[in-house]
């Protein structure tokens, strides 16, 4: 008889803490410091959005004390791959590390995927789209059901089945859920609609009028029994709204990959201006030589 796969959920548990910079080292772990340009993040990595903000937060703390909770991570040809501590990582770039901490664990690529999940997880690190986008990805990668995938991350099977029916949402209601315009509660009320134009004018009501959850609920309830549909805005108007808070995300994206503060200002003509911020000297440079060319500061 084959061995039952045994689910992740508690035995990785011990890795991952609620605090990633202020809890003790779980015990037994031996930490070692690794090169910062030998660990490489996650390119499956489940968390999409790393705010600047919080970022420059967490990096001005380890320029004074340090990275104080390791990253987790597992060999990686000459180096190591990130399992959990992204965003530490991130941070410690930008204070400008050469070496960081980091608990090295034997896992293949299953039991990092899985053990990655249930880190973001624990620590509530995803929005509910990224969380979808994560069980997604596991099935897909792995070809299990939602049964399987429940039993290896320790969920539910209907917390992942529910988690999984956001991503039936058309991307305008995904992008305000990601960005926390509305709640996860507000779009999977939404859900039963079908049809996008409605779920559209039901979005601009929620932002519009602060609609609670039982409210959305009521409205949706009333259209799919013939009532009339809520339009209080010009077709333009909800296209806009839409717009500007995928332009956010964009700039979040951004930011997160380039470690650095990115803002973009568009008029919703498609015409704007977009704003990197630099840190010194030093920064602005690289930030010029990528966008121009090495060769472009040596002609100044």
């Amino acid at each position: 008889m084959a061995k039952k796969p045994m689910g992740l959920g508690k035995g990785l548990g011990d890795l991952f803490v609620e605090s990633p910079e202020t809890e003790a080292i779980p015990e037994g772990a031996v930490v070692i410091s690794a090169a910062i340009d030998r660990v490489y993040p996650d390119e499956k990595q489940h968390r999409k959005i790393f705010h600047d903000d919080s970022l420059q937060e967490l990096a001005d703390s380890i320029s004074a004390v340090g990275v104080l909770q390791p990253l987790t991570v597992r060999k990686f040809g000459a180096g190591y791959r990130i399992i959990s501590g992204e965003r530490r990582y991130r941070a410690s770039k930008i204070a400008g590390l050469s070496e960081i901490p980091v608990i090295v664990v034997d896992f293949d690529e299953k039991k990092a995927q899985a053990a990655a999940l249930i880190e973001n997880l624990q620590r509530e690190d995803l929005n509910p789209i990224d969380e979808a986008n994560g069980y997604a990805t596991f099935m897909r990668d792995f070809n299990l059901t939602q049964e399987q995938a429940a039993k290896e991350i320790g969920k539910s099977r209907a917390a992942v089945a529910n988690a999984l029916r956001l991503l039936n949402l058309p991307a305008s209601a995904q992008s305000l859920l990601k960005q926390g315009v509305i709640s996860a509660g507000h779009a999977r009320a939404l859900i039963p609609l079908k049809d996008e134009g409605l779920i559209q004018d039901m979005l601009i009501a929620i932002v519009e009028r602060e609609m609670s959850v039982r409210q959305v609920e009521e409205a949706v309830k009333n259209m799919l029994e013939g009532g009339a549909p809520i339009r209080k805005v010009t077709p333009a108007a909800a296209k806009n709204e839409v717009y500007q808070a995928q332009m956010k995300e964009i700039a979040g994206k951004a930011a997160a990959n380039l470690g650095r503060k990115v803002a973009i200002r568009d008029d919703g003509t498609g015409r704007g201006k977009i704003t990197l911020e630099y840190y010194d000297s030093k920064d602005l440079e690289e930030i010029l030589s990528s966008l121009c060319g090495e060769e472009f500061l040596l002609n100044l």
